[in-house]
């Protein structure tokens, strides 16, 4: 679970963006996207652009077990070049 004082930062960040999305929608949404790569055991990053904000996930997925989704272990968050420390599973 993010931090309080990180989540403060994201979505300042995300109103200053204009991102009209909650900041826990947004990262659910990418670490589904990373999840979608298909790519485990390795570190992968996807894109997204919402409105005229670019944002950058960077993290790992990991085999689940049986009858299991993998788990999505995540990094960072790049908003427009700012980069967030995450390093937190979400999925």
């Amino acid at each position: 679970m993010l931090n309080k004082e990180l989540y403060e930062k994201l979505e300042q960040e995300f109103t200053l963006c204009r991102v009209g999305e909650e900041v826990e929608d947004v990262l659910l949404e990418l670490a589904e996207l990373l999840a979608d790569t298909g790519v485990t055991g390795e570190e992968v990053s996807v894109k997204q652009q919402v409105g005229r904000t670019r944002l950058t996930v960077r993290g790992i997925c990991e085999e689940g077990g049986e009858d299991e989704e993998p788990a999505v272990f995540i990094r960072t968050l790049t908003v427009n070049g700012k980069e967030f420390q995450i390093d937190d599973y979400l999925l």
